[in-house]
């Protein structure tokens, strides 16, 4: 027996208590994330106070070096009685391991640089402290998660910018003759919409203002192209199939600026004059609205207001305005009241991000004259403030006493390409 305490079999005795022992595990406070005595022995030359025989070095060690091992201590005061008895039994088991397994040592201390890095202990996370587990909870007292809904925006608002300019050059010795010109274009539009259940109602503000030379002019070095400040509202409630909508609708059309005949101080429109006004008393709407499912981009609105009684009204304000006729006015009167029907249509396509084509189209009759006008738009943007533009104005009037054109007769035109800024928001 007392053979079996010396030598290995004191070694083997030591690892069977260490594993096998409930008692020689530590408590949760004093728990290592690893255990040192399965770490291989590094020696400082330190060695327990008991008599030494002389061991021969290994062949491969310096003899300068040192060839002892620290003793691994752990306070004893973390432990109980039998695990203090534990602990006594590896102390011994370790300093037999060094009296007859020296040449078993693999390191010695100078192998390893700098000191040892010491374990720091990790500090409780601060959001540990801020959960709590409940084990005997009563899942019918828990409040029962709300599901989160966005407020619905009724009115939705959108405002574009346009500001554009064109240029025209013409030499003096041009062979078909002509002057040049520059044209400045600024388009302002501003809609505002309410959808709520089965009612609609929309809103659009339209302010167009053009400038451009004209050196056969010597009373001006400008003239104004096209002056116009349009509102437009149609108030729709839902019929069927959530496409048709019985509606009213006001236009109202007038300019902001005086206009001059050439070489003249006679001018011919300003503010009020003349005024239009276009009502549409009880009618019907067709809206649809598709987005491409492949393409979100691409997108097609139309919109389709049938007024078969309607009212329109035109004034002129300023009884100097030369011509009054122009706008069907007698010669004797200021002002025009047709009742009659009105069809409006706008279709918007958006072929992709950059290409956009937008369409109006107005026609009134009073069942004796008619007058149609279609304003198209292409859109090119570059980018997200500059593009280019092709806006084609088509008008046919046949209102009597209107002046007829020997090559287009009652229709009328005006067309610009241009290239500048352009913002939406």
């Amino acid at each position: 027996m007392k053979r079996f305490f010396t030598g290995k079999g004191f070694f083997v005795l030591f690892w069977v208590s260490m594993v096998f022992h409930p008692d020689c595990l530590l408590s949760q406070e004093a728990r290592f994330p690893f255990n040192p005595y399965f770490l291989p022995p590094v020696f400082d030359g330190s060695f327990p106070n008991e008599t030494l025989v002389q061991i021969p070095l290994p062949e491969d060690r310096d003899a300068k070096k040192s060839i002892f091992a620290p003793e691994w201590t752990i306070p004893v005061s973390i432990f109980t009685p039998q695990q203090a008895f534990i602990e006594h039994l590896r102390k011994e088991a370790y300093r037999n391991f060094l009296r007859n397994h020296i040449a078993s040592i693999k390191y010695v201390w100078s192998d390893f640089s700098g000191e040892v890095e010491r374990v720091e202990p990790i500090q409780p996370s601060v959001i540990q402290n801020a959960f709590t587990v409940e084990a005997d909870y009563n899942k019918k007292n828990i409040d029962h998660s709300t599901r989160f809904v966005p407020k619905r925006k009724y009115w939705i608002m959108k405002w574009s910018s346009l500001l554009q300019f064109s240029q025209n050059y013409i030499s003096k010795n041009w062979y078909n003759g002509g002057v040049g010109n520059q044209n400045l274009i600024s388009v302002q539009k501003f809609t505002f919409n309410y959808s709520k259940n089965k009612m609609q109602f929309n809103n659009l503000i339209e302010w167009k203002l053009s400038f451009y030379t004209n050196p056969n002019d010597t009373l001006r070095s400008f003239r104004i192209g096209e002056d116009l400040v349009r509102t437009y509202s149609d108030l729709g409630l839902k019929a069927f199939k959530d496409k048709f909508f019985y509606s009213s609708n006001l236009e109202i059309k007038t300019k902001l600026f005086r206009s001059y005949k050439e070489n003249s101080q006679v001018y011919t429109s300003s503010l009020l004059s003349p005024l239009q006004i276009n009502m549409g008393i009880f009618g019907i709407k067709y809206q649809l609205n598709k987005t491409s499912k492949k393409d979100k981009n691409k997108k097609v609105n139309l919109a389709v207001d049938l007024s078969p009684l309607s009212i329109q009204y035109t004034w002129v304000a300023n009884s100097d305005v030369l011509n009054q006729n122009r706008y069907g006015i007698p010669v004797d009167k200021s002002f025009l009241l047709d009742v009659g029907s009105t069809l409006n249509a706008k279709i918007t396509v958006n072929f992709n991000k950059q290409v956009t084509f937008s369409s109006r189209a107005k026609y009134f009759t009073n069942y004796e004259k008619a007058i149609f006008e279609s304003e198209n738009e292409l859109n090119l943007s570059l980018n997200r403030y500059f593009s280019t533009r092709l806006y084609l104005y088509g008008r046919f009037d046949d209102t009597p006493k209107i002046k007829r054109d020997n090559r287009l007769g009652y229709v009328q035109l005006n067309e610009v390409l241009s290239f500048g800024f352009n913002y939406t928001w």
